[in-house]
C-alpha cells in the first residue's frame, strides 16, 4: 500500500521518485541528509516559515540561518537574500562560505507557505551563482502548480505533509519527492534502516 501511494504521488506531481516517511520534519531531516548536509553547514531559511524547518536543520547538528521573507508571496526575500550573500559570501573551489563564520552554507529551504510556490526561478538563480542545493518545503503545496510544473520539482528535493491539516490528510506522514535518483535511493535507505 505504501509503495502504491508514492507511486500515485509521481504520477500526480510528475516526481521521478518518491519516499514516504512517518511525516513532513522527517521528510525534511531526510531531504537535509540525502543531499549532503553536514555537521556545522549553514542552511539559508526564511524568517516565515513552521518550527519543523529549523528542526530538521538542527537534527543534522547544522545551522539554521535566517534570511528575510516578503510579504507579497511569504515566501524568501529573493532581492534582499542576495544582496546579503553578496555581503556576507566568500567562494573557495566552488563551496560558499560565511565569511563572518566561517561555516560552509551548503543550501536553502524554499518553504511554500499555504502554496504560495513564489519567486522559485529567482531562488533557481541564486543557488546556481553561490553553489548552493535546494530544498522545497511543499508541506502546504500539495497541488500547486507554477508553468505546468509541480511545487517541489523546481530544486534537488522536496518535501510532502499529510497532517491533520493538510489538503490530503493521513492523519499524519510525510514525503519526499525528487527527480534524483541518488538522492531517492539514499533516501530510501535512510527511512528504512
Amino acid at each position: 500500500i505504501v509503495e502504491q501511494f508514492e507511486n500515485q504521488i509521481c504520477a500526480f506531481t510528475g516526481a521521478k521518485y518518491s519516499v514516504a516517511v512517518i511525516n513532513g520534519t522527517s521528510a525534511l531531516h531526510l531531504a537535509l541528509l540525502s543531499i549532503g548536509t553536514n555537521v556545522e553547514d549553514e542552511i539559508l531559511i526564511p524568517s516565515l516559515t513552521f518550527v519543523a524547518t529549523g528542526n530538521a536543520v538542527k537534527y543534522c547538528f547544522a545551522n539554521p540561518h535566517f534570511v528575510e521573507s516578503e510579504e507579497k508571496t511569504l515566501g524568501i526575500d529573493c532581492q534582499k537574500l542576495l544582496e546579503y550573500l553578496k555581503k556576507i559570501a566568500i567562494k573557495k573551489k566552488n563551496i560558499t562560505y560565511n565569511k563572518y563564520t566561517g561555516k560552509r552554507i551548503r543550501g536553502l529551504i524554499a518553504v511554500h507557505v499555504l502554496g504560495n510556490i513564489g519567486n522559485i526561478e529567482i531562488l533557481q538563480e541564486i543557488s546556481k551563482l553561490y553553489n548552493l542545493f535546494i530544498i522545497e518545503d511543499s508541506a502546504e503545496a500539495l497541488g500547486s502548480w507554477k508553468n505546468n510544473k509541480h511545487a517541489g520539482l523546481f530544486g534537488d528535493v522536496a518535501c510532502l505533509s499529510f497532517n491533520g491539516n493538510k489538503i490530503i490528510t493521513t492523519g499524519g506522514g510525510g514525503m519526499i519527492i525528487t527527480n534524483s535518483e541518488i538522492i531517492a535511493k539514499k533516501a530510501k535507505h535512510l527511512s528504512t534502516t
